[in-house]
């Protein structure tokens, strides 16, 4: 049984352990998944960049929380480039007890805001077992995912459950929307790597890396796409807004989707998984080999 679905009596006491060496336990992560341990001081990739990031004494931790918030951010969101770009948003509950399914619409997406792969996409709410989503939401708000995993501004988030739009790529199909994921580096983005045909809370897919003007990185990805993907047609609109979203961050993923020909913000991450997508070896033209002082 992985840990992320081992039972909270067993996790939330390993989180109060885990809670005291969160750079040991990014770096035992990374080192299980490349056999080297981080460096700290001259980060050699981009995972490594991300995580430095994290520690470093001019970053605001508390920030970080508030944008890796998938509820607080939307305030951000708003007042940086308009409510426009936000997904609807039906409610935001502490409790999952206090969800009302019958104010919901026919189909929505429902998650947690204080992790990573809590959703549940609802196409029809006549078919769902209330119980059961209700106790799944009560474990992914205690959860203890920040400290289990040495994300230590996931930590700082106020656990809710928010219930959102469900965002279709097209009317014909229900496969889940396209990803546009934009790597940002000192307040600009500098490429873009894109998702298509994931599964719910899933994350290894084929996909491909590509540069702003949509050029694209075969060499740089795990699971390169086999055929040649259509520039989107919002490119520069979503581009205009990542730049003003990532301005002040050494690092920040900003994601983006695209439905009828209009971007759709995603979220801000901070610490993305980026080695399950991108190869470790791959360092890209950010000279990420600036000597940091930790």
């Amino acid at each position: 049984m992985g840990i992320f679905n081992a039972p909270l009596w067993i996790v939330r006491p390993l989180a109060k352990v885990f809670r005291l060496c969160p750079r040991r336990i990014l770096s035992l992560r990374y080192y299980k998944a490349t056999k080297h341990f981080i460096n700290w001081k001259s980060p050699r990739n981009i995972q490594e960049f991300s995580c430095c990031q994290l520690f470093d004494k001019n970053t605001d931790v508390v920030r970080l929380a508030s944008l890796a918030d998938k509820v607080a951010v939307r305030d951000y969101v708003k007042a940086i480039i308009g409510e426009q770009y936000l997904t609807k948003l039906f409610g935001v509950w502490t409790s999952p007890v206090d969800i009302d399914f019958e104010a919901l619409p026919h189909s929505f997406v429902l998650k947690t805001n204080n992790g990573c792969a809590s959703n549940i996409i609802v196409k029809d709410k006549s078919k769902i077992d209330e119980a059961q989503v209700r106790q799944k939401l009560a474990y992914w708000l205690k959860f203890p995912y920040g400290d289990l995993t040495g994300q230590i501004h996931y930590s700082k988030i106020k656990p809710l459950i928010l219930a959102e739009n469900f965002l279709r790529q097209s009317t014909t199909s229900d496969i889940l929307p396209y990803d546009y994921k934009f790597f940002c580096y000192k307040g600009e983005p500098k490429y873009i790597l894109f998702y298509e045909g994931r599964s719910v809370n899933g994350h290894l897919t084929p996909n491909m890396l590509y540069d702003l003007e949509w050029r694209s990185i075969p060499h740089a990805v795990v699971r390169p796409i086999d055929h040649e993907v259509p520039k989107p047609a919002s490119l520069d609109e979503m581009i205009m807004c990542v730049q003003k979203l990532c301005k002040g961050f050494d690092f920040v993923r900003v994601d983006f989707y695209e439905i009828n020909n209009r971007p759709v913000f995603g979220e801000m991450t901070f610490t993305p998984d980026i080695l399950t997508n991108i190869k470790s070896e791959y360092v890209d033209l950010m000279q990420l080999h600036s000597n940091r002082q930790k």
